[in-house]
């Protein structure tokens, strides 16, 4: 009955989460690709901190790549080859982009962001941007955007743009598999499954980079669990993988609510 009461619990967490209108940007955000988590959904033409108006595709995406690490100031952003870059309207990207030195081209990956020029696959004049959830086998990419079908608003689609900028490194969706035979001797860890989709990071925080992106229902082996100062829908406990990833104890179907759970130890 105890661990019921707790799986209710983030269940009912969750939607009380999707439901409550966050003003300003969380400190700690968990990237949950797929899930309309923009913290500015029903407030649009508000100047957002990453210098693009809330309820548009760039600030969408904006949101999305700060998740990640990539994180704009006033519009602006420095890139690897050390220059600077004012990002505008979504059509403007992508030349932006590859002038501070960011991968531009016609394959999509898993953390892209795909952009249309003006009057491009019926985009507006000022072009659009989307991010890259997953990809296909045939090179189609589903997307997830602001502004597009719904004005202001969450959509998605499965659709080919005409170009894709590599903010981030690819991030491969999968399962956690099992070593192959002959394989150095890892910990056995503790069989559970992710309850949504989720981002493996290389650390316990949502500060670490992306490693991957794991489907609702994936199987993982946690050997060990750390208390974070990252808090997602809160609960601060990460979940350390047997490849050596972590994923927010959240998104896992282990039996307790923001403390250990029985049987697990602690990293």
């Amino acid at each position: 009955m105890v661990g019921e009461r707790l799986k209710w619990r983030k269940a009912l967490s969750a939607l009380m989460g999707a439901t409550v209108l966050l003003f300003g940007i969380p400190a700690i955000t968990v990237s949950a690709a797929g899930v309309d988590d923009y913290p500015y959904r029903g407030h649009a033409n508000m100047l957002d901190p990453w210098g693009f108006y809330t309820g548009y595709c760039t600030s969408f995406v904006a949101f999305r790549l700060t998740q990640e690490g990539v994180s704009f100031h006033g519009a602006s952003l420095r890139g690897p080859n050390g220059k600077t870059a004012f990002f505008g309207n979504g059509g403007t990207w992508d030349s932006a982009a590859a002038a501070i030195g960011y991968a531009v081209n016609s394959t999509p990956t898993v953390g892209s962001v795909a952009v249309w020029h003006g009057g491009e696959g019926g985009a507006w004049s000022g072009g659009h941007v989307a991010y890259v959830m997953a990809v296909d086998g045939a090179g189609n990419a589903t997307v997830e955007e602001y502004n597009w079908s719904n004005y202001l608003r969450y959509g998605q689609r499965t659709t080919r743009a005409p170009r894709y900028i590599h903010f981030v490194g690819v991030a491969t969706v999968r399962p956690i598999s099992l070593p192959t035979p002959g394989a150095p001797a890892q910990p056995a860890g503790h069989a559970y499954r992710t309850t949504d989709v989720v981002r493996e990071r290389s650390g316990p925080g949502t500060g670490y980079g992306t490693r991957a992106i794991l489907p609702a229902g994936t199987r993982i082996m946690i050997v060990c669990q750390v208390r974070s100062s990252s808090v997602i829908r809160g609960t601060g406990i990460w979940d350390r993988l047997r490849d050596g990833g972590y994923v927010t104890d959240y998104y896992t179907t282990t039996p307790a609510f923001n403390t250990f759970s029985p049987g697990i130890p602690r990293c």
